[in-house]
């Protein structure tokens, strides 16, 4: 009886000495965590900044995929292919599986697939609120898609149908979201189908435009808008598009004009791209990327990934 009360003894002492270094272990995590950097070398103070995080894709080609965070709150935008979703889960995980909210630029396959996988199966992730760029579903499956198929758009609407979480965003609004004040520039509209040339490229066209913007920093998210928008933006939001950061414009391909990106003025750039868009001479990409590296801005794309920055 003895041996048996020392033997209990002991093996009390060895688990808790190993949940001991266990919170010791997670304390030290927790406390890298709160003092990384971020890409421009900067070390933010979660409890009233906020990080900006661009990740790669876990396909290995370009896809958009970024969170927002504080001490207090969690924001996804997009979230890249379906096979992005487990890569995805973690980050949420990360963060009590727990998304104050998902913003949904459009629903193509490199934007909402993880979305969509994740929304059919929670597995113990609570959404509280979803944001989409109000498309109209009926006009997409009449019109065709040219540059994807659109079972995507239609998971996504079965899905979310019933939503009671669900805001459609418009051209013009200034919502609140955590703190951050988001600005909607662009949005499934009658402007864009009036806008739209002859490739007919609603859904890419449609995708939101927003500026978030904190106490003293803001960042300009263009989603996968085309050159077919670029005048019409450039012309009507010329004098707000000034921001510190920039998400730029369809992984970098096919989208807005020199002219667009120095009215942002940004001092960091990023390109939702791996080297082989963003270093090729194939993609109009490379050429964006070069111009900015000339202007001395901060280009980050899928080579540095994760990259992120701070809204001050």
């Amino acid at each position: 009886m003895k041996n048996i009360h020392l033997y209990s003894k002991r093996l009390f002492s060895a688990f808790f000495s190993v949940a001991f270094l266990l919170i010791l272990s997670c304390a030290a995590y927790l406390q890298a965590c709160a003092a990384r950097k971020d890409s421009t070398g900067y070390t933010p103070d979660l409890s009233r900044e906020y990080l900006v995080t661009q990740y790669p894709d876990a396909t290995g080609v370009q896809g958009t995929f970024y969170t927002i965070e504080n001490d207090s709150c969690f924001i996804i935008i997009d979230g890249g292919w379906a096979e992005n979703a487990d890569a995805l889960r973690g980050v949420i995980a990360a963060h009590g599986n727990q998304v104050d909210a998902w913003i949904l630029s459009h629903p193509h396959k490199d934007h909402a697939g993880a979305f969509n996988t994740i929304y059919a199966n929670p597995s113990g992730i609570t959404i509280h609120a979803i944001y989409d760029n109000g498309f109209d579903y009926d006009f997409i499956e009449s019109v065709g898609e040219p540059y994807d198929d659109i079972t995507v758009m239609e998971t996504y609407c079965r899905l979310t149908k019933d939503a009671k979480n669900l805001t459609h965003l418009r051209r013009g609004d200034s919502l609140s979201i955590c703190g951050l004040t988001f600005d909607i520039y662009n949005a499934y509209d009658d402007i864009v189908l009036q806008t739209v040339g002859e490739e007919q490229d609603y859904q890419n066209n449609a995708s939101l435009l927003f500026k978030v913007s904190s106490q003293n920093s803001s960042m300009l998210f263009c989603s996968d808008i085309k050159y077919d928008m670029n005048d019409y933006l450039l012309e009507t939001y010329r004098k707000d598009l000034s921001c510190d950061y920039v998400q730029t414009g369809h992984h970098g391909n096919w989208s807005f004009s020199d002219e667009f990106y120095d009215a942002a003025d940004g001092d960091v750039y990023f390109i939702d791209a791996p080297p082989s868009i963003t270093d090729s001479v194939d993609f109009p990409a490379s050429e964006l990327k070069r111009g900015l590296l000339e202007k001395r801005k901060l280009i980050l794309d899928f080579r540095s990934a994760p990259n992120s920055v701070t809204l001050k």
